[in-house]
């Protein structure tokens, strides 16, 4: 098993930034896809189109509510029309955030895919499989100024000014339109301008980030979370023969005559020559073969495929000219068409009568030992079928009657009595069905023996994971606002209703937890079976890994809580509850933690089984 550092190393490094609808994101995908099938695993890819980014969207949104607070202070008439925008603006903004819809939905989109395995394990009728989605997305985002050094550990105290400013516009304008407050023209209209002014910084960052900042390497967010999940494929699904897997061809062999003659293929007397595949060939034919013209061409049948191949002549030792072949000498398809190898033509004795089949001779004295032509007439000897004496093991002079009374009493039927009793029994050594003492001398020989066979058939089986089906889903444009899960949820949402989801997420730097509170609208808390099953694998395993909630920007749980199922988040933050290196550019493979990930695919492992 690869050490899952290399898997980091794959993505990050060989591969690249991995921008959402981009070549790089589908080459991932690809190798993903490879991965997975490699192991065995079905494997799909699942299409769907998705924004290039979702900077422009909030662009819009911040530029519709600045320009709403700043016409309602200007045109009296224009209040009413402004607080209508801004209102609008606010509530579709929130249904983004939500990952429901809003303005990303109509922003300019590029193909992006899913890369879906699933481990099956057989059914038995009537069992209902427990459902276990491990997620991780494999895209990875642009910088933005908002995550650098000295500004990403107050994101969540920015991130919340940027909501409440865009949803407290609408109702100071609409304090302004009021008939009593026109006292307090034109002081609401300056806190109206200053509430919608912080705006000014979201919308200078984002513009910003879309025209001058790179992508990132993304060692962290999220290769680290593609490996722990590879890592949780290798500990639960085993590794497939490898003889089933090796695809190769197989090269024609030519075999000379030294090889021939030692392999004993050669008959007696005959002599091996090479002549050109493609070489020229007689039509000149014997007197007695009239019927077959000279270099005539047989009709081939409309609709067929027809292949003319070279036959291999065997001609007798002596005569003067070859026997007629049944073509002319044109080969395959396959063959090239200035090819040089040449076709063995054998030539040799022509085989006695003798040889090729039984004389006259040998043909009477079967007959004489068959009995004649009338030898199948006569009446078979009936087979002697097997009888009861034949059962028992003794003749037919053996009297039942007789050796019941010599036996004589019940109590003799025990099979308790000595030597003497069996020979009384006329030295069957056997009373009423009883066979002797039991040669194994265990009563409870026939369950251990059965218990020992159920061991023997299913000690290669992980009884952990016979109940479960585990899906393996690699997401793609995350980033951009987690329209992989989205499309997920879309298409199989019918099937993972019950389903528990572990999404895996910058797991490679800092210190793990499970994301306990989640959501950039609403806060959803992470589905109670889930923690409580994370509690215990962490108490059990003595790997301290505690909840936290996560105050950033949505995951791929985000979307599955929002719409009501199990799911949960496995990250890792620095002390201000935030992934290291976010979305920045120092997000590569130097600063991720090999040991990290390979804990996060330990507990993971460990959830799945005991879920």
């Amino acid at each position: 098993m690869p050490e899952l550092i290399e898997y980091v190393h794959t993505l990050a490094e060989e591969i690249g930034p991995r921008p959402a609808t981009t070549d790089a994101e589908h080459r991932a995908a690809e190798w993903l896809e490879h991965t997975f099938a490699s192991r065995g695993l079905e494997t799909e890819v699942q299409e769907f189109s998705s924004p290039h980014t979702y900077s422009w969207a909030y662009v819009l949104y911040h530029l519709l509510t600045l320009a709403s607070a700043f016409l309602a202070g200007f045109y009296a008439v224009a209040v009413w029309p402004a607080f209508a925008v801004s209102a609008i603006v606010a509530f579709v903004m929130w249904n983004d955030l939500e990952t429901r819809w809003g303005l990303s939905r109509i922003m300019p989109k590029g193909p992006s895919q899913n890369v879906i395995a699933r481990h099956v394990p057989r059914q038995r009728r009537g069992e209902k499989l427990r459902r276990i989605v491990v997620v991780a997305h494999y895209d990875s985002a642009r910088a933005s100024l908002a995550f650098a050094p000295g500004m990403v550990k107050n994101f969540a105290t920015t991130f919340a000014l940027m909501k409440w400013c865009t949803f407290l516009t609408p109702v100071f304008i609409l304090a302004m339109a009021l008939p009593f407050t026109a006292k307090a023209e034109p002081w609401l209209w300056y806190a109206t301008m200053a509430v919608s002014a912080y705006l000014l910084v979201p919308l200078v960052i984002n513009v910003h980030r879309e025209l001058f900042m790179p992508y990132v390497a993304g060692a962290n967010d999220n290769a680290s979370g593609v490996a722990a999940m590879l890592g949780v494929m290798e500990a639960l699904v085993p590794a497939p023969d490898a003889n089933s897997l090796v695809t190769t061809s197989f090269p024609s062999l030519r075999r000379d005559a030294e090889t021939i003659e030692k392999l004993g293929l050669l008959p007696e007397g005959t002599e091996l020559r090479y002549t050109p595949a493609g070489g020229e060939t007689s039509t000149e034919l014997p007197d007695d073969f009239e019927w077959a013209e000279p270099g005539a061409e047989k009709e081939r049948p409309r609709g067929q495929a027809v292949l003319d191949f070279d036959t291999v002549e065997f001609a007798a030792v002596g005569e003067d000219a070859p026997r007629p072949r049944s073509s002319s000498g044109t080969t395959g398809s396959w063959a090239a068409e200035d090819a040089t190898d040449e076709a063995p033509v054998a030539t040799g004795p022509v085989l006695p009568a003798e040889v090729a089949g039984y004389g006259e001779d040998e043909i009477a004295e079967q007959r004489r030992e068959r009995g004649g032509l009338l030898g199948r007439l006569k009446p078979k000897r009936k087979e002697h079928d097997a009888g009861p004496t034949d059962w028992l093991g003794v003749d037919d002079s053996f009297d039942a009657r007789k050796a019941g009374k010599e036996i004589g009493s019940w109590d003799k039927f025990a099979g308790g009595g000595d030597e003497d009793d069996d020979d009384a029994a006329g030295g069957l050594g056997w009373k009423g069905g009883w066979a002797g003492d039991d040669p194994i001398g265990d009563p409870e020989f026939a369950s251990s023996e059965a218990a020992r066979i159920r061991r023997r058939v299913t000690e290669t089986i992980d009884r952990e994971l016979t109940e479960k089906e585990v899906w393996f889903v690699a997401t793609g444009a995350e980033e951009v606002g987690t329209y992989g899960m989205q499309a997920l949820l879309r298409d199989y949402g019918h099937e993972l209703r019950d389903a528990l989801i572990i999404n895996i997420d910058g797991c490679g730097a800092g210190s793990l937890y499970w994301a306990s509170i989640e959501g950039m609208a609403r806060r959803h808390r992470a589905n109670p079976r889930l923690t409580g099953l994370a509690r215990r694998v962490s108490r059990e395993t003595e790997t301290l890994i505690k909840p936290r909630p996560y105050k950033g920007l949505s995951t791929d749980a985000s979307p599955a809580l929002a719409r009501g199922y199990k799911a949960m988040s496995i990250m890792a933050f620095d002390s201000e509850g935030m992934p290291v290196n976010w979305h920045w550019k120092s997000d590569t493979i130097e600063n991720v933690d090999a040991e990290l990930i390979e804990k996060t695919a330990e507990f993971v492992t460990a959830m799945v089984r005991e879920a």
